[in-house]
């Protein structure tokens, strides 16, 4: 059990970078050049716009397979099942809206909302 929860939070620690990025508007990302960092960025937020609900409906399917599983079985090994199905469940769900949640509050207190460009230093050598 230690070890699913010590996989799980590293894993949501090792893609909380990415998810900032998916809180950026898309009107930015259509003006960038094919093979830069930011349009790389930008697809990579594109993407996880759109898992991020899947991940949540996935999450909510799981709780109620639990559900499901605890109140139809009449054995306790399949109960406990369903319980730990449950759980996860919520965990998952709850993880994923704090994340969401801290990149929305984070975003709005740096005022990283809209679009913003950014400046890339250069050195020009001749």
């Amino acid at each position: 059990m230690k070890k699913k929860l010590i996989v799980l939070s590293s894993l949501g620690l090792a893609i909380a970078p990415f998810l900032a990025f998916a809180q950026v508007g898309t009107g930015g990302c259509a003006n960038q050049l094919p093979g830069t960092l930011q349009s790389i960025i930008c697809t990579v937020g594109n993407i996880l716009n759109t898992l991020i609900p899947i991940m949540m409906v996935l999450a909510i399917v799981y709780f109620i397979w639990g559900v499901i599983q605890y109140v139809i079985s009449s054995d306790e090994e399949a109960k406990k099942s369903g319980k730990d199905r449950m759980i996860w469940g919520i965990i998952g769900l709850v993880a994923i809206v704090a994340v969401w949640g801290l990149v929305a509050v984070l975003t709005n207190t740096f005022g990283l909302t809209g679009n913003a460009n950014v400046n890339v230093p250069t050195l020009n050598i001749k």
